[in-house]
């Protein structure tokens, strides 16, 4: 046995971790005292038969051992092993060998966790002592033939654990061949498909079943509710049922686990009332019941249960008021009760429970006021955020001197607060009052030497506040200041600027400041000045800065050169503003090479900038957005810029370009581009063909279910470009126009969510087959020579007049000229068509260009010109979002 032992160690080493390098040494820490000449009983790791001197029990578990399992191992030739456990050790992705089906004595084996791979062998079934077996987080596959004889043979089998295995292969069904005596089956991430087989339930003895996070299986049965024969599982303590889309309701027979303590049945589809049974579970200690879609009111033996420590009810549809006493949860640390339809006060008890850490009730319909707190507890972080509590914070609030995060933003408290009260928080680092308009910061006389010593996060946007926070100036641990929408005017001067070095994100939009003598923090990543009085010239910003967001004002002066030091810029808004001059020649050459990747936005829109594009963006290869729109720009089209492969956005539109923008070939292919604006310059000629044939991401925009999203990620978000729509505005330009009649062939466009072909030069009958663009939510074929009865199928009468007047010789509704027999149309002026313009357009049309596509060749452009278009709201409101589930991370799941 002593020469068995040896040798296996001798093939396997020890993987140590040494400053974040793997040293391999032969030594194993385990079996330091495996020493040949000594009695192995006495290794570490060893056990022994007390009568016999056999070895019975090997335990090498968490030994950092590398190496694989060789089926001719010595390990195997350990006949009288019992007891085995080779957990969290790294066998190399080797599989489990055949020879284990050799040790048939085993009662415990533990595999988990070794990187095993590969099929799982038959002969592991000829382990039929085996009581437990856990073979859990490897890559493994069992074949339903092969685990069929596994759960046959091993009739003394308790624990089977076979969390992150592939079960794919398996049939639901198989586990009705699990012996009586088991007791504790874990199933969790195993991909198991088909229906369940609820006679699980009549495994008396079962005290955990875990099935987390396997959302094909089904049970048909499930769709009337969870089983009635769960009441069966008396022993139950554990029951995870997270993440399986299950549907149906909950029985009132769970009530009959009395000795459960874990019960954990979120992101389903449970529906239905939640029956009020949990009276008599007095062991139950964890319950998630968060991510279903639970109604009616909420249980209220809830909060008399005497054990728990986690209750998560979080979005749901649960109603009703908070109870005004309890005589339960003093050991309850965590409570989430967010996104649900919770009304009435927010009691006070809440913040008096005695061991509670964590409280979420966000996204309800609680009206407040918050209730005085008689004796405050250790809770350190309050979530009220998007409510409608009314009110002034009690004064009793800011004796919770343990709280961390504060989130009470977007409700309708009303109130002031004073430094002074707010300061007694000095455990604070993240606060958020914002969206409270009637809410006010005012600063107490004796707060000189006051602060928030350990803040990170201060969020106070949207209030009533007038002046800076001067108590956040000693703030040193201060990396978010969000003071936008408010009332504060003046300057930031140095004084105001001092000591906020750490300061990351600073959002003072939408104020009324008008000069800046510095600008705080050293070492801005995020800084948003946007839409206050400011004038002069522009300030210099911070050379770390990711985001520099300075639209809305008056600022004069040239674009300066300095801004190209900007080594990590990637979004630059200065739009609306007066700067003049040209376009710094250095825009796409900046100092760090890397920049030119980082770059994504640049906004210059509505200034008086002059010259031309400067060919240096072509370097900013992660470009996705160039608006350079109402300026004096004089060049011709930028075909370079269609070398850019991420470009999805180009708006030259209100400036003086010129010149034709027929010399399109596959280098300039704006492959990207959802979005291209020309409007309102001094194109001339034809509208290439060419440039149509090359826009790619115009032609297949995928359906986004999630409800209506911008450009921008993390801080930024342009909220005039929906990802979602994709438009074309060649408008108001001397193009030779679009001539000529409709064809029926624009019909096939049946994804079509917007066509605009007002002001130009149309004419003939609206063809029926556009009837059949069922997708269409805006249409404008205004100010064009058409004529005839407007067709009137599916949809088409929900378009309003606005949708084709100008028109003398069209004639029905909604237009007030009528149609009939003895009155002819107006005959509209004779117009000569250019043939190729006419097969142009119809070609663009036979295209197909997918959902959101906009041929806006009128006058009007639709997004860019209006802060929130009409049409895509309209369209918006026709599909309204589902209503969204939030889910708080990071849970302690079982």
């Amino acid at each position: 046995m002593s020469s068995s032992l040896l040798q296996y160690k001798s093939n396997l080493s020890l993987s140590i971790s040494n400053y974040g390098q793997e040293v391999h040494i032969v030594s194993v820490h385990t079996t330091d005292s495996w020493d040949e000449g000594t009695d192995c009983c006495k290794w570490e790791g060893v056990v022994c038969d007390n009568k016999k001197g056999n070895v019975i029990g090997l335990d090498l578990s968490c030994s950092g051992l590398i190496g694989s399992l060789q089926s001719n191992s010595s390990l195997f030739s350990l006949q009288n092993l019992r007891w085995l456990n080779l957990a969290r050790n790294d066998f190399g992705n080797s599989e489990i060998p055949f020879e284990f089906g050799k040790l048939r004595s085993l009662t415990y084996l533990n595999l988990s966790d070794t990187g095993l791979t590969g099929l799982v062998p038959p002969k592991i079934f000829l382990l039929s002592e085996l009581v437990s077996l856990d073979l859990n987080l490897n890559p493994l596959l069992f074949s339903n033939h092969d685990f069929n004889m596994l759960v046959h043979n091993l009739t003394k089998l308790e624990t089977m654990v076979l969390d992150y295995m592939d079960l794919s292969l398996v049939v639901p069904y198989s586990f009705l061949n699990l012996t009586v005596s088991l007791k504790h089956l874990s199933l969790s991430y195993c991909y198991l498909q088909g229906n369940f087989p609820t006679q699980l339930f009549h495994l008396l003895y079962l005290q955990n079943m875990k099935l987390r996070y396997n959302p094909n299986l089904i049970e048909t049965r499930f769709s009337k509710g969870l089983s009635d024969s769960i009441s069966h599982l008396r022993h139950l303590k554990t029951l995870n049922f997270d993440s399986c889309v299950f549907m149906g309701s909950i029985p009132s027979a769970l009530g009959n686990l009395t000795k459960i303590t874990f019960l954990d049945v979120s992101g389903n589809m449970f529906q239905g009332q939640i029956p009020d049974v949990f009276g008599n579970l007095n062991d139950l200690s964890f319950m998630d019941f968060s991510s279903n879609n639970f109604s009616g009111v909420f249980p209220p033996s809830a909060f008399n249960l005497t054990s728990l420590t986690f209750m998560d009810f979080s979005s749901n549809f649960l109603q009703g008021t908070l109870p005004n006493n309890i005589s339960g949860l003093s050991y309850l640390r965590e409570l989430d009760l967010s996104a649900n339809l919770l009304s009435g006060r927010v009691p006070g008890w809440l913040f008096s429970l005695p061991s509670l850490e964590y409280l979420n009730l966000s996204f309800n319909k609680l009206t407040g006021p918050i209730d005085p707190i008689q004796e405050p507890n250790l809770v350190q972080q309050v979530y009220l955020y998007k409510n409608e509590i009314q009110g002034t914070i009690p004064s009793s609030f800011f004796e919770l001197i343990n709280l961390t995060s504060l989130d009470l933003s977007s409700n309708n408290l009303s109130g002031n607060i004073k430094s002074c009260m707010l300061v007694k928080l000095r455990n604070l680092w993240s606060l958020d009052l914002s969206f409270n308009n009637l809410l006010s910061l005012t600063r107490c006389s004796n707060d000189v030497n006051s602060t928030l010593p350990m803040i990170i996060d201060f969020h106070f946007s949207s209030c009533n506040m007038q002046r800076f926070p001067s108590f956040l100036n000693a703030s040193k641990q201060l990396k978010v200041l969000d003071l936008s929408n408010n009332q504060i005017h003046g300057s930031i001067t140095k004084w105001k600027a001092e000591g906020w070095e750490g300061l990351d994100i600073l959002n003072l939009s939408i104020n009324f400041l008008t000069t800046v003598q510095q600008i705080p923090g050293k070492h801005l990543s995020i800084l948003d000045l946007h839409s206050n009085s400011l004038q002069g010239l522009l300030p210099t910003p911070p050379q770390e800065l990711y985001y520099f967001l300075i639209s809305n004002y008056e600022l004069d002066g040239e674009i300066p050169s300095k801004i190209c030091n900007l080594s990590f810029l990637s979004v630059l808004d200065l739009s609306k503003n007066k700067l003049g001059g040209t376009i710094p020649d250095c825009l796409g050459t900046f100092s760090d090479q890397l920049s030119v990747v980082k770059l994504r936005t640049v906004n210059l829109n509505g200034n008086q900038l002059e010259g031309s594009i400067p060919q240096s963006l072509t370097s900013c290869q992660g470009l996705e957005v160039l608006d350079l729109g109402n300026n004096n720009i004089n060049d011709t089209f930028p075909y370079w810029l269609g070398t850019l492969p991420h470009l999805q956005v180009l708006v030259p539109r209100s400036n003086r370009f010129h010149g034709d923008i027929q010399n399109f070939n596959g280098t300039f292919s704006f492959s990207s581009l959802r979005m291209i604006d020309l409007s309102r310059n001094e194109f001339t000629g034809h509208i290439p063909l060419e440039l149509f044939e090359n826009l790619k991401s115009m032609k297949d925009i995928p359906v986004d279910k999630g409800g209506p999203k911008y450009m921008g990620e993390d801080y930024y978000h342009d909220s005039r470009i929906l990802t979602s729509f994709t438009v074309i505005d060649f408008s108001s330009n001397h193009f030779k126009g679009l001539a000529g009649n409709f064809p029926p062939s624009l019909g096939k466009m049946a994804a079509l969510e917007s066509l605009d072909l007002s002001s130009n030069k149309l004419q003939g009958r609206i063809p029926v087959q556009l009837t059949d663009l069922t997708f269409l939510g805006a249409l404008n074929l205004s100010h064009n020579n058409l004529e005839g009865q407007i067709p009137l199928a599916n949809h088409f009468d929900t378009f309003s007049n606005d949708s084709f007047g100008g028109n003398p010789g069209l004639c029905g509704f909604p237009l007030s000229k009528k149609c009939g027999n003895n009155q002819e149309p107006e005959s509209p002026p004779s117009t000569v068509a250019d043939e190729s313009e006419t097969r142009l357009v119809w070609k663009i049309a036979a295209m197909g260009y997918g959902s959101g596509l906009v041929l806006g060749l009128s006058m009007g452009y639709i997004v860019f010109t209006t802060g929130r278009p009409h049409w895509p709201v309209n369209m918006i409101k026709r599909n309204p979002k589902k209503r969204r589930r939030i889910h708080r991370n990071g849970s302690r799941k079982n």
